[in-house]
């Protein structure tokens, strides 16, 4: 009898962690004071830097970050929508109407369009448009400086159009999400002449 009951144990939990694995990831709760310290590679600037990522204001509408590199504590400024889409970049570019990478709830299999053009606002003249699709793959174990996670995968597929009439080009990349850190984990965005990638170092959030 507690053979069998044992044998019945073993198999419900495998299928409990496949019911929890396929439930929807909510949009983060992110907070004022919430931060995080990545190294990135041919993201901000050519080569490799460290910065960390503070929250200095949030709402319903719009989440404002401060980045301060650990070089020279230089501080640049950058906004998003509440599920961490693009606004305006650490350059001063603006996304129009954002970077569109993200949609909650996330849900494996779901598929979005991706379309935006990026903007020098002082100019307000466009600078490229992007056109493709953002793909939740599925969960995976990812393994960086700040420890190793449980993420789900979004794959992002696009092709950017200059507007100087250069000829079009792809952009693909992995973003790992992980719903307990309120933000990616690590990513890597390719084009044909450029491979850029961030992986986090360390976080800190604000529980209260």
């Amino acid at each position: 009898m507690k053979r069998a009951l044992l044998v019945l144990l073993l198999i419900a939990v495998p299928t409990l962690s496949a019911g929890q694995s396929d439930a929807p990831v909510r949009r983060p709760e992110v907070r004022m004071g919430d931060s995080w310290t990545y190294r990135s590679t041919n993201l901000v600037a050519p080569g490799t830097q460290e910065q960390e990522t503070r929250v200095s204001f949030v709402d319903a509408r719009v989440i404002l970050v401060v980045s301060t590199s650990k070089s020279d504590g230089k501080e640049v400024d950058s906004s998003w929508t509440p599920e961490w889409n693009a606004v305006t970049s650490h350059s001063g570019l603006m996304f129009r109407p954002n970077s569109g990478l993200f949609r909650f709830p996330l849900r494996i299999g779901d598929k979005h369009e991706v379309k935006y053009e990026l903007l020098r606002p002082r100019d307000n003249i466009a600078e490229s448009a992007t056109t493709g699709s953002a793909t939740v793959v599925g969960w995976e174990t990812v393994e960086v400086p700040a420890g190793k996670f449980r993420a789900i995968k979004v794959d992002l597929d696009t092709m950017v159009q200059p507007a100087d009439g250069l000829r079009a080009f792809p952009r693909r990349g992995t973003f790992w999400y992980v719903p307990e850190v309120r933000r990616w984990v690590k990513f890597q965005v390719f084009t044909p002449k450029v491979k850029a990638d961030e992986e986090l170092l360390s976080y800190k959030l604000n529980e209260e």
